[in-house]
């Protein structure tokens, strides 16, 4: 609107004067060109009546040839008038311009120039009454838009208030542009990922809470054995006091994997990679577990090439090594078989365990690093050994994953670059 004013008021009468320029020089340059012809005279008419001029040519004397005006029509004129300088001028009311023909002689057009004054006056009123109208109407417009466009944004707002505040069941309203539709569908993702978090953050709680009471029961109850029956049965006493040992180790164990989650998972974490024999470290790992397999009849399979090295940090891979291996040996089959594997890739090393046990659902695998999540194919009992394997292995920026199926086993790998 601002425009229109400056155009239709304030800068009118120089648009008009420019404009009027412009017609009289292509109207001179349109009767040079036509200067000399058989009608000449009659398109010397045409153009005076048309653009309401005064056309006066003169020879190289200064003697008017012809003039023309939109009330008569082309005359021969004689008598020598003052002819005006070259270019145009403004006389008064009127413009004049004035140019040469090639060959000798000039040719001068005037026109009158109208009075502007009534005709702003009346742009001026029709502008003044446009311009209300249409901050009206833009007004009503723009109260409508915004207020279709602000009532999603407050029922987000509202919903999103209330996930805050712990309710995760909420829905999000769609809006009316492409923008709040993904805003309500990653609002929704967002629900569905909290409530799915809270309800394992539960789960979590409630196995470890389990996990802490049964070996404090057990530490009570043989505490109170030794004090009340055993106390000075010398054989008994040790057999009460290992129970309480091995309990306790459980105790420390499970501390340990939470501490050790936290401190992975808070990026405080300094993996000190260096240039390790993997072969070695896998052997010694498997080592440990050597009672073990014998107590329990099972047999470990291995494959390990020799002398492969990796770039990682000894004492976290030994740990990512023990909870795969186990994990393995947690669920092992009927057959009593785990296969352990490494292999030399070239530029990483890859490492795998499996075993024929009960396997993991679909829906299930890609859940099993969770830090939340506990399931049968977990590890250890309060479901943190695969979590913390998965951020060591990340830490070092190694490759991971599982293979399984329910019924077939399983199959945890990890790959590790030199």
């Amino acid at each position: 609107m601002i425009m229109l004013w400056l155009m239709q008021i304030v800068f009118l009468q120089s648009f008009y004067v420019q404009m009027k320029t412009s017609d009289v020089k292509k109207l001179a340059a349109e009767i040079v060109n036509e200067y000399g012809s058989e009608d000449f005279l009659d398109t010397l008419d045409e153009m005076t009546f048309r653009n309401a001029v005064l056309v006066i040519i003169r020879d190289n004397s200064g003697n008017v040839v012809f003039f023309s005006d939109e009330h008569r029509g082309p005359n021969r004129g004689g008598g020598s008038f003052q002819p005006v300088q070259g270019g145009n001028r403004l006389f008064g009311k009127s413009l004049s311009y004035m140019t040469d023909f090639p060959n000798g002689g000039t040719v001068e057009i005037s026109t009158p120039l109208e009075p502007l004054n009534s005709t702003t006056d009346i742009l001026r009123t029709q502008l003044f009454y446009v311009t209300m109208a249409s901050l009206l109407i833009s007004l009503i417009i723009a109260f409508f838009i915004s207020r279709k466009f602000s009532r999603p944004i407050t029922n987000i707002t509202k919903q999103a208030t209330k996930l805050s505040a712990g309710n995760f069941e909420i829905t999000f309203e769609k809006g009316f542009c492409a923008e709040l539709d993904e805003l309500s569908a990653t609002l929704d993702d967002t629900a569905e990922q909290l409530s799915r978090v809270e309800t394992l953050r539960r789960e979590l709680l409630a196995n470890i809470s389990h996990d802490l009471r049964t070996p404090l029961t057990m530490i009570k109850a043989y505490s109170e054995m030794i004090r009340d029956i055993s106390g000075d049965k010398r054989e008994k006493r040790e057999e009460h006091l290992a129970v309480i040992t091995r309990e306790s180790d459980r105790l420390a164990a499970l501390v340990d994997d939470i501490l050790d989650l936290s401190s992975l998972q808070a990026d405080g974490e300094i993996i000190n990679a260096v240039n390790l024999n993997i072969s070695e470290i896998v052997k010694q790992t498997l080592s440990q577990f050597a009672p073990f397999f014998e107590r329990e009849n099972i047999i470990a399979a291995t494959r390990i090439e020799p002398d492969s090295y990796a770039l990682a940090d000894k004492k976290r891979l030994t740990q990512v090594l023990y909870n795969f291996i186990g994990n393995a040996v947690a669920h092992v089959g009927k057959d009593k078989k785990i296969v352990v594997i490494l292999t030399d890739l070239g530029g990483a090393v890859r490492f795998e365990v499996s075993d024929n046990g009960e396997g993991i659902a679909p829906a299930e695998l890609s859940l099993v690093w969770d830090r939340y999540y506990t399931s049968k194919e977990s590890g250890t009992s309060s479901g943190l050994g695969l979590s913390i394997a998965k951020s060591i292995l990340e830490a070092h920026g190694a490759k991971y994953g599982a293979v399984s199926s329910p019924g077939n086993g399983s199959t945890f790998w990890f790959e590790i670059q030199k």
